[in-house]
């Protein structure tokens, strides 16, 4: 009788056992699907976000400044958070189909069928940019103490008296000199003017079939 009662609370204390293991094994499982759940959350939540700062470009109105902001903001992310988070680099694909010229018909940038990408559009910017900066920044050609923009919405009768008045005895040499200089900051501004107020249509957006981020944008000039 007494090995019974042993026998039996033997086995009572291994069924408990494999009770308390088994609860423990299905409160990890909850867990542990509890945490994957909130993780898969979570990763679609980040996907969204970061979707959603680029899926305001897919639309029929953007403007050149807006394809210009999109493209610097493409080039530092391939350039930074790409490398640094291990995602594949963002595509941008831009097609012109008017060529934009500035002075003397210097090309700043093609009508081509071959679309430009985020760090072409950004180096042809700066291109532009850095030409600029001659008149504009803070080593810009000046005339006397006055810069060439603040010489440039002047009259041709009213320019010659300025010029006069800053340059004593200013030789016709250099009057000449100061009005080619004022054309070539008028025809690079009026191109950079030009190249911002362009208007553009995104044509397709392509999204990684794994991820579910987006890959690639494609933009053609209206």
């Amino acid at each position: 009788m007494e090995n019974a009662s042993k026998a039996l609370i033997m086995a009572g204390s291994i069924l408990i056992s494999i009770m308390v293991i088994t609860l423990l094994v299905m409160g990890y499982n909850n867990l542990t699907e509890t945490m994957n759940a909130k993780n898969d959350e979570d990763a679609v939540e980040q996907v969204t976000q970061f979707n959603k700062q680029y899926d305001v470009y897919y639309r029929n109105n953007l403007y050149g400044s807006d394809i210009l902001s999109l493209a610097n903001k493409v080039d530092d992310y391939n350039e930074r958070q790409s490398k640094e988070q291990g995602y594949a680099k963002l595509d941008m694909e831009v097609t012109f189909t008017k060529s934009i010229n500035a002075y003397n018909n210097e090309m700043i940038l093609n009508k081509n069928e071959s679309p430009y990408n985020a760090q072409q559009i950004n180096n042809k910017l700066e291109l532009l940019q850095t030409k600029l900066d001659r008149y504009e920044g803070k080593n810009a050609i000046t005339v006397g103490k006055q810069k060439i923009p603040s010489l440039s919405g002047l009259r041709s009768n009213e320019l010659e008296k300025v010029l006069e008045s800053l340059v004593p005895n200013i030789s016709k040499e250099k009057k000449e000199e100061v009005q080619e200089e004022i054309s070539k900051y008028l025809g690079y501004s009026s191109a950079l003017t030009n190249l911002k107020s362009k208007t553009f249509k995104a044509t397709k957006f392509e999204y990684d079939e794994t991820t579910k981020r987006i890959t690639k944008m494609i933009f053609k000039e209206n």
